[in-house]
């Protein structure tokens, strides 16, 4: 339960900002939240992170549920007390399902937060791919001190 709680979280809180971004922002349109640092920007993204492969939309979505559905395969032989594992898979479900949501119902990933120096951006992204981002790194940190772990 833990792992389709975190998920039904992470899609709720995209979906709310993802909704906050597209009813109060044209398209294109950035508001500067922090000096020059961080922006709040409409950005209707065709490809996948940075931009990468634009106009491959079909792709993308069933690329998107066979890894929703590995992640679901993965999860069942999950010790129901690992619990950092759980609420990883549950970052990178809720976000997954947050971007695809996006591109069937818009054709597009709405990303929003747009962070960087001047003319130094960081591509930008939404909440989605960040908690995507952590659920991988979470992932990571256990793969790598269960690998450690085991050579001692």
């Amino acid at each position: 339960m833990i792992t389709f709680g975190v998920m039904a979280l992470g899609v709720i809180l995209d979906r709310i900002t993802k909704f906050f971004v597209l009813s109060t922002m044209q398209e294109g349109e950035s508001i500067s939240i922090w000096h020059d640092f961080f922006y709040l920007s409409c950005i209707k993204n065709q490809g996948i992170a940075f931009g990468l492969f634009p106009n491959n939309k079909n792709f993308f979505i069933i690329t998107t549920i066979i890894i929703i559905c590995i992640l679901l395969y993965y999860w069942k032989s999950i010790p129901k007390g690992n619990i950092w594992i759980q609420i990883a898979i549950g970052l990178i479900l809720g976000g997954a399902l947050g971007n695809l949501w996006d591109r069937i119902a818009f054709g597009s990933v709405i990303d929003f937060i747009d962070i960087g120096y001047n003319n130094y951006r960081w591509p930008a992204f939404n909440l989605a791919d960040s908690i995507i981002c952590v659920g991988v790194g979470m992932m990571l940190i256990d793969f790598m001190t269960a690998k450690k772990s085991n050579l001692e």
